[in-house]
Protein backbone atom coordinates (compact mmCIF):
# COMPACT_ATOMS: atom_id res chain seq x y z
CA UNK A 1 0.00 0.00 0.00
CA UNK A 2 1.59 3.35 -1.05
CA UNK A 3 1.45 6.06 1.89
CA UNK A 4 2.13 9.94 0.48
CA UNK A 5 3.92 12.15 2.97
CA UNK A 6 3.64 15.75 2.48
CA UNK A 7 6.41 17.40 4.26
CA UNK A 8 5.79 21.37 4.87
CA UNK A 9 6.30 24.05 6.55
CA UNK A 10 7.51 28.25 6.30
CA UNK A 11 9.66 28.89 3.95
CA UNK A 12 13.17 29.13 4.63
CA UNK A 13 13.32 26.56 7.38
CA UNK A 14 16.18 24.36 5.51
CA UNK A 15 13.11 21.87 4.88
CA UNK A 16 14.52 20.19 1.79
CA UNK A 17 17.96 20.31 3.12
CA UNK A 18 17.20 18.66 5.91
CA UNK A 19 15.02 15.80 4.51
CA UNK A 20 17.48 15.66 1.29
CA UNK A 21 20.55 14.87 3.73
CA UNK A 22 18.72 12.00 5.76
CA UNK A 23 17.13 10.39 3.15
CA UNK A 24 20.98 10.18 1.57
CA UNK A 25 21.79 7.20 4.27
CA UNK A 26 18.15 5.90 3.53
CA UNK A 27 17.70 2.26 2.12
CA UNK A 28 14.15 2.49 1.73
CA UNK A 29 12.64 3.10 -1.78
CA UNK A 30 11.47 5.83 -2.29
CA UNK A 31 10.23 9.01 -4.58
CA UNK A 32 10.85 12.64 -3.71
CA UNK A 33 8.90 15.00 -5.55
CA UNK A 34 9.51 19.01 -4.66
CA UNK A 35 6.70 20.83 -5.94
CA UNK A 36 8.50 23.98 -7.25
CA UNK A 37 10.49 21.94 -9.74
CA UNK A 38 7.29 20.60 -11.37
CA UNK A 39 6.17 24.60 -11.50
CA UNK A 40 9.01 25.27 -13.68
CA UNK A 41 8.07 22.44 -15.74
CA UNK A 42 4.59 23.45 -16.48
CA UNK A 43 5.88 27.35 -16.51
CA UNK A 44 7.97 26.29 -19.16
CA UNK A 45 5.67 23.81 -20.71
CA UNK A 46 3.59 27.56 -21.22
CA UNK A 47 6.46 30.07 -22.05
CA UNK A 48 7.11 31.26 -18.71
CA UNK A 49 10.41 31.36 -16.82
CA UNK A 50 9.80 30.28 -13.45
CA UNK A 51 13.06 30.74 -10.79
CA UNK A 52 13.67 31.38 -7.49
CA UNK A 53 13.72 34.89 -7.71
CA UNK A 54 10.62 35.53 -9.32
CA UNK A 55 8.45 33.25 -8.54
CA UNK A 56 7.02 34.93 -5.10
CA UNK A 57 6.43 38.23 -7.28
CA UNK A 58 4.79 36.52 -10.14
CA UNK A 59 2.62 34.49 -8.01
CA UNK A 60 1.28 37.73 -6.61
CA UNK A 61 0.92 39.14 -9.46
CA UNK A 62 -0.64 36.98 -11.87
CA UNK A 63 -2.36 34.76 -9.02
CA UNK A 64 -5.02 32.81 -11.73
CA UNK A 65 -2.13 31.65 -13.79
CA UNK A 66 -0.05 30.61 -10.58
CA UNK A 67 -3.06 28.74 -9.14
CA UNK A 68 -3.49 26.80 -12.99
CA UNK A 69 0.40 26.30 -12.60
CA UNK A 70 0.27 25.04 -9.89
CA UNK A 71 -2.57 22.85 -9.88
CA UNK A 72 -0.67 21.15 -12.92
CA UNK A 73 1.70 20.09 -10.79
CA UNK A 74 -0.23 18.53 -8.39
CA UNK A 75 -1.99 16.45 -11.19
CA UNK A 76 1.55 15.60 -12.24
CA UNK A 77 2.41 14.43 -8.97
CA UNK A 78 -0.34 12.28 -8.28
CA UNK A 79 -0.16 10.46 -11.56
CA UNK A 80 3.27 9.71 -11.02
CA UNK A 81 2.51 8.28 -7.58
CA UNK A 82 -0.33 6.30 -9.53
CA UNK A 83 2.26 4.74 -11.77
CA UNK A 84 5.07 4.06 -9.40
CA UNK A 85 5.82 0.83 -7.55
CA UNK A 86 7.65 2.12 -4.80
CA UNK A 87 5.69 2.82 -1.56
CA UNK A 88 6.91 6.00 -0.29
CA UNK A 89 5.99 9.08 -2.05
CA UNK A 90 7.56 12.03 -0.09
CA UNK A 91 6.29 15.43 -1.68
CA UNK A 92 7.92 18.96 -0.68
CA UNK A 93 6.45 22.71 -0.83
CA UNK A 94 6.37 25.59 1.86
CA UNK A 95 3.05 25.89 3.10
CA UNK A 96 2.19 29.58 3.23
CA UNK A 97 3.81 33.05 3.49
CA UNK A 98 3.22 36.68 3.24
CA UNK A 99 5.27 38.85 0.93
CA UNK A 100 4.65 42.18 0.31
CA UNK A 101 0.95 43.12 -0.26
CA UNK A 102 0.24 39.32 -1.00
CA UNK A 103 -0.22 35.65 0.19
CA UNK A 104 1.45 33.08 -1.64
CA UNK A 105 -0.20 29.38 -1.10
CA UNK A 106 2.07 26.17 -1.40
CA UNK A 107 -1.12 24.10 -1.99
CA UNK A 108 -4.86 24.77 -1.92
CA UNK A 109 -7.63 22.53 -0.48
CA UNK A 110 -8.17 21.07 -4.15
CA UNK A 111 -4.61 19.99 -4.31
CA UNK A 112 -4.76 18.13 -0.81
CA UNK A 113 -7.75 16.39 -2.18
CA UNK A 114 -5.88 15.25 -4.98
CA UNK A 115 -2.75 14.11 -3.28
CA UNK A 116 -4.39 12.76 -0.05
CA UNK A 117 -1.63 12.69 2.19
CA UNK A 118 -1.18 9.79 4.84
CA UNK A 119 0.68 11.91 6.92
CA UNK A 120 1.67 16.12 7.14
CA UNK A 121 5.34 16.82 8.75
CA UNK A 122 5.48 20.64 9.07
CA UNK A 123 9.32 20.99 9.22
CA UNK A 124 10.52 23.70 11.26
CA UNK A 125 13.51 25.73 12.60
CA UNK A 126 14.08 28.18 15.63
CA UNK A 127 14.16 31.53 14.26
CA UNK A 128 17.68 32.55 14.67
CA UNK A 129 19.19 30.14 12.18
CA UNK A 130 16.56 31.01 9.84
CA UNK A 131 17.30 34.78 9.96
CA UNK A 132 20.74 33.45 9.12
CA UNK A 133 20.05 31.46 6.18
CA UNK A 134 18.01 34.67 4.97
CA UNK A 135 21.87 36.69 5.41
CA UNK A 136 23.28 33.98 3.91
CA UNK A 137 21.37 33.48 1.00
CA UNK A 138 22.15 36.43 -2.13
CA UNK A 139 18.56 36.35 -3.41
CA UNK A 140 16.48 36.58 -0.20
CA UNK A 141 19.25 39.37 1.66
CA UNK A 142 18.59 40.94 -1.54
CA UNK A 143 14.08 40.95 -1.22
CA UNK A 144 15.28 42.50 2.97
CA UNK A 145 17.34 45.20 1.04
CA UNK A 146 20.93 43.55 2.15
CA UNK A 147 20.03 44.60 5.56
CA UNK A 148 20.39 42.69 8.77
CA UNK A 149 18.24 44.99 10.72
CA UNK A 150 15.02 44.80 8.28
CA UNK A 151 14.88 41.14 9.11
CA UNK A 152 12.99 41.20 11.92
CA UNK A 153 12.07 38.53 14.19
CA UNK A 154 8.71 39.01 14.51
CA UNK A 155 8.50 38.87 10.68
CA UNK A 156 9.79 35.07 11.12
CA UNK A 157 7.33 33.93 14.01
CA UNK A 158 4.37 35.16 11.91
CA UNK A 159 5.86 33.28 9.21
CA UNK A 160 5.67 30.15 10.85
CA UNK A 161 2.18 30.78 12.66
CA UNK A 162 1.31 31.62 8.92
CA UNK A 163 2.23 28.48 7.57
CA UNK A 164 0.80 25.87 10.62
CA UNK A 165 -2.36 27.57 10.42
CA UNK A 166 -2.44 26.76 6.93
CA UNK A 167 -1.91 23.36 7.38
CA UNK A 168 -4.15 22.91 9.90
CA UNK A 169 -7.50 24.24 8.55
CA UNK A 170 -6.50 22.54 5.02
CA UNK A 171 -6.92 19.31 6.92
CA UNK A 172 -9.75 20.01 9.00
CA UNK A 173 -11.36 20.70 5.79
CA UNK A 174 -9.62 18.07 4.16
CA UNK A 175 -10.90 15.24 6.96
CA UNK A 176 -14.44 16.83 6.17
CA UNK A 177 -14.49 15.81 3.20
CA UNK A 178 -13.73 12.25 3.75
CA UNK A 179 -9.94 12.31 3.51
CA UNK A 180 -8.43 10.88 6.73
CA UNK A 181 -4.73 12.40 7.82
CA UNK A 182 -2.92 9.82 10.03
CA UNK A 183 -1.39 12.97 11.84
CA UNK A 184 0.14 16.18 11.78
CA UNK A 185 3.36 16.73 13.34
CA UNK A 186 5.56 20.18 13.96
CA UNK A 187 8.98 18.89 13.37
CA UNK A 188 12.10 20.38 14.24
CA UNK A 189 15.16 19.83 11.72
CA UNK A 190 17.75 19.58 15.12
CA UNK A 191 16.33 16.02 15.42
CA UNK A 192 19.09 13.91 14.21
CA UNK A 193 18.79 12.40 11.00
CA UNK A 194 18.20 9.01 12.01
CA UNK A 195 14.66 9.95 13.74
CA UNK A 196 13.49 11.27 10.79
CA UNK A 197 14.05 8.43 9.03
CA UNK A 198 12.32 6.48 11.77
CA UNK A 199 9.75 8.61 11.00
CA UNK A 200 8.86 8.37 7.71
CA UNK A 201 9.85 4.36 7.62
CA UNK A 202 9.82 2.69 10.62
CA UNK A 203 6.61 3.72 13.07
CA UNK A 204 5.68 0.12 13.49
CA UNK A 205 8.98 -1.17 14.39
CA UNK A 206 9.83 1.97 16.50
CA UNK A 207 6.84 3.72 17.77
CA UNK A 208 6.65 7.14 18.20
CA UNK A 209 7.23 8.51 22.13
CA UNK A 210 7.92 11.60 23.24
CA UNK A 211 10.67 12.62 25.49
CA UNK A 212 9.61 15.30 28.40
CA UNK A 213 12.04 16.84 31.07
CA UNK A 214 12.73 20.08 32.53
CA UNK A 215 13.96 22.93 29.95
CA UNK A 216 13.79 26.29 31.36
CA UNK A 217 16.99 26.68 33.36
CA UNK A 218 18.39 23.12 32.70
CA UNK A 219 20.52 24.17 29.41
CA UNK A 220 23.73 22.26 30.72
CA UNK A 221 21.94 18.74 32.13
CA UNK A 222 20.13 18.89 28.32
CA UNK A 223 23.34 18.68 26.49
CA UNK A 224 24.49 15.76 28.85
CA UNK A 225 22.36 13.62 30.65
CA UNK A 226 18.58 14.23 28.13
CA UNK A 227 21.20 13.80 25.09
CA UNK A 228 22.42 10.40 26.76
CA UNK A 229 19.12 9.30 27.56
CA UNK A 230 17.90 10.56 23.85
CA UNK A 231 20.48 8.18 22.41
CA UNK A 232 19.69 5.19 24.52
CA UNK A 233 15.88 5.78 23.97
CA UNK A 234 16.04 6.10 20.25
CA UNK A 235 17.59 2.47 19.67
CA UNK A 236 13.59 1.06 21.00
CA UNK A 237 11.93 4.31 19.33
CA UNK A 238 11.33 7.04 17.54
CA UNK A 239 11.77 9.64 19.86
CA UNK A 240 10.40 13.45 19.46
CA UNK A 241 12.21 15.81 21.75
CA UNK A 242 11.07 19.45 21.61
CA UNK A 243 14.75 20.61 22.60
CA UNK A 244 14.94 19.87 18.77
CA UNK A 245 13.18 23.70 17.81
CA UNK A 246 14.43 25.61 20.87
CA UNK A 247 13.71 29.35 20.38
CA UNK A 248 13.40 29.89 23.78
CA UNK A 249 17.25 30.21 24.79
CA UNK A 250 16.78 34.19 22.83
CA UNK A 251 14.15 35.07 25.41
CA UNK A 252 15.99 33.72 28.33
CA UNK A 253 19.24 35.98 27.23
CA UNK A 254 16.93 38.89 26.63
CA UNK A 255 15.49 38.47 30.03
CA UNK A 256 19.31 38.02 31.20
CA UNK A 257 20.80 41.08 29.87
CA UNK A 258 17.40 43.13 30.31
CA UNK A 259 18.23 42.60 33.78
CA UNK A 260 21.78 43.57 34.45
CA UNK A 261 20.90 46.83 31.70
CA UNK A 262 17.10 47.74 31.91
CA UNK A 263 18.05 50.81 29.57
CA UNK A 264 19.65 48.59 26.40
CA UNK A 265 18.51 48.69 23.27
CA UNK A 266 20.76 46.15 21.31
CA UNK A 267 20.16 42.29 22.91
CA UNK A 268 23.63 40.68 21.69
CA UNK A 269 22.91 36.63 21.45
CA UNK A 270 25.40 33.98 19.80
CA UNK A 271 24.36 31.55 18.05
CA UNK A 272 23.09 28.47 19.71
CA UNK A 273 24.96 25.94 17.94
CA UNK A 274 28.41 27.20 16.87
CA UNK A 275 28.37 29.13 20.32
CA UNK A 276 30.48 32.06 18.12
CA UNK A 277 28.80 34.55 15.81
CA UNK A 278 26.56 36.93 17.68
CA UNK A 279 23.26 38.26 16.53
CA UNK A 280 22.61 42.01 17.61
CA UNK A 281 18.98 42.07 17.57
CA UNK A 282 16.62 45.46 18.51
CA UNK A 283 15.15 44.57 21.81
CA UNK A 284 11.34 45.84 20.93
CA UNK A 285 11.54 43.22 18.02
CA UNK A 286 12.42 40.46 20.82
CA UNK A 287 9.18 41.57 22.73
CA UNK A 288 6.96 41.35 20.17
CA UNK A 289 8.08 37.97 18.65
CA UNK A 290 8.16 36.65 22.43
CA UNK A 291 4.23 36.76 22.95
CA UNK A 292 3.88 35.21 19.62
CA UNK A 293 6.96 32.19 20.38
CA UNK A 294 5.58 32.08 23.94
CA UNK A 295 2.09 30.25 22.79
CA UNK A 296 4.30 28.36 19.73
CA UNK A 297 5.80 27.02 21.81
CA UNK A 298 3.10 25.41 24.37
CA UNK A 299 1.10 24.18 20.85
CA UNK A 300 4.32 22.94 19.72
CA UNK A 301 4.76 20.81 22.68
CA UNK A 302 1.43 19.36 22.92
CA UNK A 303 1.63 18.83 19.07
CA UNK A 304 4.13 16.49 19.47
CA UNK A 305 2.53 14.54 22.61
CA UNK A 306 -0.49 14.07 21.18
CA UNK A 307 0.86 11.82 18.23
CA UNK A 308 2.62 9.75 20.06
CA UNK A 309 1.83 6.68 21.61
CA UNK A 310 3.60 7.33 25.15
CA UNK A 311 5.73 10.13 26.90
CA UNK A 312 9.25 9.67 28.54
CA UNK A 313 9.14 11.61 31.19
CA UNK A 314 13.47 12.17 32.59
CA UNK A 315 12.82 14.45 35.49
CA UNK A 316 16.67 14.70 36.88
CA UNK A 317 15.62 17.38 38.87
CA UNK A 318 13.29 17.51 42.19
CA UNK A 319 11.98 20.46 41.41
CA UNK A 320 8.42 20.14 39.35
CA UNK A 321 8.20 21.70 36.31
CA UNK A 322 5.03 23.32 35.18
CA UNK A 323 5.91 22.51 31.71
CA UNK A 324 6.33 18.67 32.53
CA UNK A 325 3.32 18.45 34.47
CA UNK A 326 1.32 20.28 31.89
CA UNK A 327 2.51 17.50 29.53
CA UNK A 328 2.17 14.40 31.55
CA UNK A 329 -1.14 15.99 31.71
CA UNK A 330 -2.00 16.25 28.15
CA UNK A 331 -0.43 12.51 27.29
CA UNK A 332 -2.97 11.30 29.76
CA UNK A 333 -6.10 12.86 28.17
CA UNK A 334 -4.81 11.69 25.11
CA UNK A 335 -4.47 7.94 26.20
CA UNK A 336 -0.74 7.53 25.87
CA UNK A 337 1.04 5.28 27.95
CA UNK A 338 3.34 7.58 30.70
CA UNK A 339 6.36 6.69 32.17
CA UNK A 340 8.11 8.75 34.60
CA UNK A 341 11.97 8.78 35.60
CA UNK A 342 12.13 10.38 39.11
CA UNK A 343 14.99 9.21 41.44
CA UNK A 344 14.53 11.35 44.47
CA UNK A 345 13.58 10.28 48.13
CA UNK A 346 10.80 12.77 48.57
CA UNK A 347 7.80 12.38 47.13
CA UNK A 348 7.02 14.50 43.73
CA UNK A 349 3.29 16.06 43.53
CA UNK A 350 0.40 14.27 43.94
CA UNK A 351 -0.51 15.36 40.13
CA UNK A 352 3.21 14.24 38.70
CA UNK A 353 2.61 10.89 40.88
CA UNK A 354 -0.85 10.27 39.65
CA UNK A 355 -0.21 11.19 35.82
CA UNK A 356 3.69 9.05 36.11
CA UNK A 357 1.78 5.55 36.89
CA UNK A 358 -0.44 5.66 33.80
CA UNK A 359 1.53 2.96 32.48
CA UNK A 360 0.00 -0.35 31.28
CA UNK A 361 0.97 -3.18 33.88
CA UNK A 362 3.28 -1.84 36.66
CA UNK A 363 1.72 1.46 37.71
CA UNK A 364 5.24 2.56 39.23
CA UNK A 365 7.33 5.78 38.89
CA UNK A 366 10.77 4.58 37.91
CA UNK A 367 14.56 5.29 39.97
CA UNK A 368 16.36 3.84 37.41
CA UNK A 369 16.78 4.37 34.11
CA UNK A 370 17.73 0.89 32.57
CA UNK A 371 14.18 -0.45 34.64
CA UNK A 372 12.61 2.00 32.84
CA UNK A 373 13.95 1.60 29.25
CA UNK A 374 13.01 -1.76 30.01
CA UNK A 375 9.82 -1.30 30.93
CA UNK A 376 8.91 0.61 27.91
CA UNK A 377 10.24 -2.02 25.42
CA UNK A 378 8.58 -4.82 27.04
CA UNK A 379 4.84 -2.88 27.16
CA UNK A 380 5.20 -1.12 23.92
CA UNK A 381 2.52 -3.98 22.75
CA UNK A 382 -0.07 -3.07 25.64
CA UNK A 383 -0.21 0.80 25.45
CA UNK A 384 -3.43 2.40 24.34
CA UNK A 385 -3.33 4.23 21.99
CA UNK A 386 -3.13 2.80 18.39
Amino acid sequence: MKEVILLTGPPLNGRDEYAEEALRHSKEEYDYHHVFEYLIQVGKERGLKITRKNVLDFAISHPDLMNAIRDRAFERIRKEIDESEKKYHIVSTPSLFRWGSGSVLGFTLSNLKLLRPDRVIIVLDDILSVRRRIVNDPEWFERFGNDKDNIKLTTLVLWREDAINHVKTLVHELEKEGVSVRYVLQFGIRHPHDTFLNLLFSEDEKPLVYLSYPMTGHEEEYYHRVRDFYTRLSRYFTVLDPGALDDWWVVAEYDSQINKDPSIRKIKIKHLLDGEEVEELDRGDIEQATDILRRQLVERDFNLVDVCKAIAVYHYTPEVSAGVISEMAEAYRTFAAIYLYYPFKRRPSPFMEFYGMQNPSRRTMFRDEEEMLRAMVEEKEYWTKV
